[in-house]
């Protein structure tokens, strides 16, 4: 069964048809299946004179972007590059005095993952009005990282359609970032 989250703050609610946000007060809601992480239900063994894989023709489906694009591993080689080129440009970079990098690093390969479709209750981070409140970023800022972030995934082989989507929830924090 699947649980209503905000779009906003990724909060979670109890309620099957939440009018609003508990912790935000955002009329907007998904659905949320369940963590990737968790197990998902094997299928039978098949005997050894079935081994056989059958020939697949069509490509695979996946649930998600971020399964599509392998998970966790690909979204740390992701969020590497991206902090490697934002640190490369001066003017960005002074946002990041006097933050641990390796901890932002975590933060954002769980909201990259996020962005992708893993479920909200995988960011478990500050909202990101509070997180970067105190930086009073510019506008054109935000849309020179914005612009680094399309370019490193798409030097990481994704599709412009996938692209796409994911700038397009990156922009849906526009107001919530810049000062």
């Amino acid at each position: 069964m699947a649980t209503k989250v905000c779009s906003k703050c990724g909060v979670a609610s109890e309620e099957a048809k939440p009018l609003k946000c508990s912790k935000c007060g955002s009329r907007e809601f998904h659905d949320s299946a369940g963590s990737a992480f968790g197990k998902k239900p094997s299928a039978p063994e098949a005997a050894p004179e079935q081994a056989a894989a059958p020939v697949q023709t069509k490509p695979p489906e996946f649930d998600t972007l971020f399964d599509k694009y392998g998970g966790i591993p690909t979204i740390a080689k992701i969020v590497k590059a991206f902090h490697h080129e934002i640190m490369a440009r001066h003017h960005l970079a002074a946002y990041f005095e006097g933050v641990d990098l390796e901890h932002l690093a975590e933060h954002t390969v769980k909201y990259v993952a996020f962005v992708m479709g893993k479920p909200a209750e995988f960011y478990t981070g500050r909202d990101m009005y509070t997180a970067h409140a105190k930086y009073h970023i510019h506008g054109m800022h935000f849309d020179e990282v914005a612009d680094v972030l399309k370019d490193v995934l798409t030097a990481a082989g994704m599709a412009k359609p996938d692209i796409a989507l994911v700038m397009l929830r990156v922009e849906s924090l526009r107001e919530m970032i810049i000062a």
